[in-house]
């Protein structure tokens, strides 16, 4: 099998995994060895894609999910309103400030995360390795 074909099948394979597939009906359906399959689902590049995979998933979710986030906190502020039992009133408004606090932590964690990941890349930036041709030819 070439070097591309196993890249190819490495790909598929990481996608059926971040779709909750299993590897021995991924390897049966792909006529590839089941060990072989379970070696590659493995190995650090079938991982890191099957979580690139998943992470883009999660943001097209998250994106359709905002677009009616609005709609979703108007109604449930309706039910609170029009409600006649302050069960349901009461209920309508705990699940309000659930669904803030959650999404105001989402949303701290996310810039804090940014905020990590700048740092990380402006610090690898300034650890480029310096010219040592210059302290060679000095000497």
């Amino acid at each position: 099998m070439s070097l591309r074909n196993n890249r190819d099948k490495k790909a598929a394979l990481a996608l059926a995994i971040a779709g909750g597939g299993a590897v021995r009906a991924w390897a049966d359906a792909n006529a590839v060895p089941p060990r072989t399959a379970y070696s590659w689902s493995r190995c650090p590049e079938v991982r890191a894609l099957v979580g690139r995979i998943r992470r883009r998933a999660i943001d097209r979710a998250i994106g359709r999910l905002s677009k009616h986030a609005n709609a979703a906190a108007e109604t449930i502020r309706k039910l609170a309103d029009s409600a006649t039992s302050e069960a349901v009133r009461l209920h309508a408004a705990r699940a309000v400030l659930a669904d803030l606090i959650t999404v105001t932590n989402y949303a701290a964690l996310e810039a804090r995360l940014d905020a990590v990941e700048r740092r990380i890349a402006d610090h690898a930036q300034h650890q480029q390795p310096a010219d040592h041709g210059a302290s060679d030819r000095a000497g």
